[in-house]
């Protein structure tokens, strides 16, 4: 839900868990905190409340560019593409 929301121009909270900081910039596209942190969940929808609309705005275009330049269909399908390419050579 996370790529969802970012391809939808939406700033994020989320935890530092798996692969999501490699998603998520904190203070560029969303927030992030640590998992079962009551406190850092407050103090980040905190923050995030209290953000100006037009800096909620530019944190979710950032999100939205983020996400269409590392996993839009094509990006993703040309990547695929050159690994076939790579298997197929090695053959």
């Amino acid at each position: 839900m996370i790529m969802e929301a970012m391809a939808l121009r939406r700033p994020v909270l989320s935890t530092y868990i798996a692969g999501i900081p490699e998603l998520v910039r904190p203070g560029e596209t969303g927030w992030l905190f640590p998992a079962g942190s009551v406190d850092e969940l407050t103090k980040a929808m905190e923050d995030c409340l209290s953000r100006p609309l037009d800096e909620l705005q530019r944190m979710g275009d950032a999100g939205h560019n983020r996400v269409i330049a590392r996993h839009s269909i094509d990006t993703v399908a040309s990547k695929l593409a050159e690994l076939f390419h790579k298997v197929s050579d090695t053959q």
